[in-house]
C-alpha cells in the first residue's frame, strides 16, 4: 500500500497514540479549531489534532473530519521522513531530496481521490471544513492547498503551497509570491493568452507534503522529490480538465480543478501569514473551479497558519537541507543547520568547526543567497547545542563584537511578506553575526579563548536528576529564562 494520509495516520494510532488529540465535541471551522491550535502552540504541545465533527459557517455539521497539527511536531515530522534524530534533518532530508524516485502513473479507477467526481454546479467548496484562522482573514483559507500547474515551454509541473481564499462555491483568490516558479507559470501562460490550467490538491503523508515543498531548481518537478523523501515512487493521476497535461497524486484527499483566467487580478487578503502578522490585502489572480474530485470519506489537512505547523516540515526542513547543501559545498567546516520556529523563517542558526579565520563571514555570505526569506545569519562554533536557544545568545554575548563581526548588506531583494520592509516590500537590509570564538593560532594547538565553567566530567556523570526527583515531579517545577 502506498503512503499516504491515512497511512500516516493508521501508524500513529497504532503505535504512537499519546500524540494524537481526538476531538468529539462539535468546534467551528470559523477561529475555534485554530483557537485550539494557538493555546496549545504557546504551550509547546504540539499533537496532532482530529476533530471528528467540524462545523461549517452555515452552522451545519461538515461530512469530513479534520486532521490538524500535522506537522508541528520537529521529531515526529522527522519520524515521518525515516530521520530518527531531528538534528540530522538539514544533513539527511538533503540526502533523500538527491535520491529521486520517478513517479507512477495509475488509471483512475485506481486512484481514490476519483472515487466521488463532481463538474460544474455541483462543485462547492463551502461544503469542506475549510478553516478561517485570524480575526482580519475575509473568510476561509486553504491552507495546505499544493497548486500545481506546469511550464507551458516544457510540460513540466510544479508543486507550490500557496494561501488560497475560498470566496464562493466555485471561486477563489489566490495568491503566489512574485518570486515563485507558480507566478513564473502564470506570466509565460498568460504571455500565451491563454488561461493557466491548475489543480490544487490537499491531504498526504507528511514526507509527501513536505517533497512538494523542496526549494528546486526551474523548471523542475516536486513529483520525484516527494518519491526521494517518501522512499517509494508517488502514485500520479490525470486530472478531469486537462488528462495526462496535469497530474496530481492519485491517493490525495481532495483535488479542485480549474482555470487561473488570463489578467484577472481580484483584492485578496488582508491574511494572518507565517510571520505572525497580518498581511495586507493585494490584487491577486483567482482561481475558477470547474470540478472537483475526492474521496467518499475525505479527510480535509487543515494548518495552524503561522504557528509550528505552518513552520516546521512545510517550510523549515526544506530550507535547512538547502541551506546545508549549499553552505557545506563552499565552506566544507559547515557542521549542521537549524531554522528554529522563533525566526519564522528570517532566522538560521549555522554550526563551524573553527579551524581558521574567516569562516564564519564566509558562511554568511554563501547562506544568504539561498533563499529571499534569509535575514539574519547566526554561525556558532562545534560546542555549542545548535537547537538551544540560550546557547546561541550566549554566543551572541561572549563570542562576539559587532563592530567586527557583523555583515549587513543593504538593498537585497527580501520576501515581501516582513512588515518591518518599507512598502511596496521587496527590498530591504540581510546580514548575520559571526558568533565564533577565534581559531587555533596554529594546527593542532588549542584555541586561545576563556575556558567555559562545567562540572568535573567524573561528577557530572555520578550525579542524576532521576536518582533525586520522579519524572512527574520534575514536569511541575517553575521555569526561567
Amino acid at each position: 500500500m502506498a503512503n499516504n494520509l491515512r497511512t500516516y495516520l493508521e501508524m500513529l494510532e497504532k503505535e504512537k497514540p499519546e500524540v494524537i488529540l481526538r476531538v468529539k465535541e462539535p468546534m467551528k471551522v470559523a477561529y475555534e479549531i485554530s483557537a485550539l491550535q494557538r493555546k496549545l502552540d504557546a504551550m509547546r504541545k504540539y499533537p496532532v489534532i482530529i476533530v471528528e465533527r467540524p462545523i461549517l459557517d452555515n452552522g451545519e455539521e461538515s461530512a469530513f473530519p479534520v486532521v490538524t497539527n500535522l506537522t508541528a511536531s520537529r521529531q515526529l515530522c522527522a519520524e515521518a521522513l525515516g530521520i530518527s534524530d531531528h538534528r540530522r534533518v538539514a544533513m539527511e532530508y538533503a540526502g533523500r531530496v538527491a535520491h529521486r524516485i520517478d513517479p507512477v502513473t495509475v488509471s483512475k479507477d485506481q486512484a481514490p481521490v476519483k472515487e466521488v467526481i463532481e463538474h460544474g454546479e455541483d462543485v462547492n467548496l463551502l461544503k469542506f471544513p475549510i478553516l478561517t484562522h485570524n480575526y482580519m482573514d475575509p473568510g476561509p483559507y486553504i491552507g495546505t492547498g499544493f497548486v500545481t500547474n506546469t511550464d507551458p515551454d516544457t510540460g513540466i509541473d510544479n508543486c507550490s503551497l500557496q494561501r488560497i481564499w475560498v470566496k464562493s462555491p466555485r471561486r477563489t483568490g489566490y495568491w503566489p509570491a512574485v518570486v515563485s516558479h507558480s507566478m513564473q507559470n502564470i506570466w509565460k501562460w498568460w504571455e500565451r493568452g491563454e488561461d493557466m490550467p491548475v489543480a490544487v490538491w490537499i491531504g498526504h503523508h507528511p514526507a509527501g507534503v513536505s517533497g512538494a515543498q523542496s526549494r528546486l531548481a526551474y523548471p523542475e518537478s516536486h513529483y520525484p522529490a516527494m518519491g526521494g523523501l517518501l522512499g517509494e515512487p508517488v502514485q500520479l493521476v490525470g486530472t478531469e480538465l486537462f488528462g495526462d497535461d496535469l497530474m496530481v497524486p492519485a491517493d490525495a484527499e481532495i483535488v479542485i480543478e480549474g482555470v487561473v483566467p488570463k489578467d484577472v487580478f481580484e483584492a485578496e487578503g488582508p491574511f494572518g501569514e507565517y510571520p505572525g502578522y497580518i498581511g495586507p490585502q493585494r490584487p491577486s489572480p483567482v482561481i475558477e473551479v470547474k470540478c472537483v474530485t475526492y474521496r467518499k470519506d475525505a479527510i480535509y489537512h487543515g494548518i495552524g497558519v503561522g504557528l509550528a505547523d505552518h513552520l516546521v516540515m512545510l517550510g523549515n526542513f526544506p530550507l535547512e537541507a538547502r541551506i546545508y547543501e549549499v553552505v557545506k559545498g563552499v565552506v566544507p567546516e559547515t557542521m549542521n543547520v537549524f531554522v528554529p520556529i522563533s525566526g519564522r523563517r528570517n532566522h538560521v542558526y549555522v554550526q563551524v568547526e573553527k579551524k581558521r579565520p574567516g569562516i564564519g563571514k564566509e558562511v554568511i555570505m554563501a547562506t544568504l543567497p539561498c533563499d529571499s526569506r534569509l535575514k539574519h545569519v547566526f554561525v556558532v562554533d562545534e560546542d555549542m547545542d545548535l537547537f538551544n536557544e540560550s546557547d546561541i545568545l550566549w554566543s551572541v554575548a561572549y563570542r562576539s563584537q559587532w563592530d567586527r563581526d557583523v555583515v549587513t548588506v543593504e538593498g537585497c531583494a527580501v520576501f515581501p511578506l516582513d512588515p518591518s520592509v518599507p512598502s511596496p516590500g521587496n527590498i530591504g537590509t540581510r546580514g548575520g553575526i559571526d558568533c565564533t570564538a577565534p581559531p587555533p593560532i596554529g594546527a593542532g594547538l588549542p584555541r586561545y579563548y576563556q575556558m567555559v565553567n562545567k562540572t568535573p566530567d567524573e561528577v557530572a556523570e555520578a550525579i542524576q536528576v532521576e536518582d533525586f526527583v520522579d519524572a512527574a515531579t520534575l514536569a511541575h517545577y517553575p521555569t526561567s529564562s
